[in-house]
């Protein structure tokens, strides 16, 4: 067996895990710089900073789970990599629920 349906099978997960550290090493700071005060039109610094890197890790992790699985999903190994794939995207989406609350304490 090739590592290639393996890393197809992690990548995605590896991704998340790194968008959630950039997250909230970026949210920290944010809060310690004190961007939460500083305002771009309506919203604040910091909270357009972890809109932006959000939607940006959510392209990444899209477009590494179509790369992982551009030459068709052949074996279960594979098939079972995209839909943990797409369970990483879901997850990743789901930061958003954060962003309606205080930034910092």
């Amino acid at each position: 067996m090739s590592g290639k349906p393996l890393f197809g099978l992690f990548a995605v997960w590896i991704g998340w895990a790194g968008g959630f550290l950039v997250l909230y090493a970026l949210q920290a700071t944010g809060c310690r710089a004190d961007w939460h005060h500083h305002m771009i039109g309506p919203i604040s610094t910091l909270r357009l900073l972890l809109i932006a890197t959000t939607a940006a890790i959510v392209l990444v992790l899209v477009l590494l789970s179509w790369k992982t699985g551009r030459n068709g999903l052949t074996s279960p190994l594979e098939r079972i990599g995209a839909l943990a794939n797409g369970a990483a995207i879901v997850a990743t989406v789901c930061f958003a629920g954060v962003l309606g609350l205080s930034m910092c304490a």
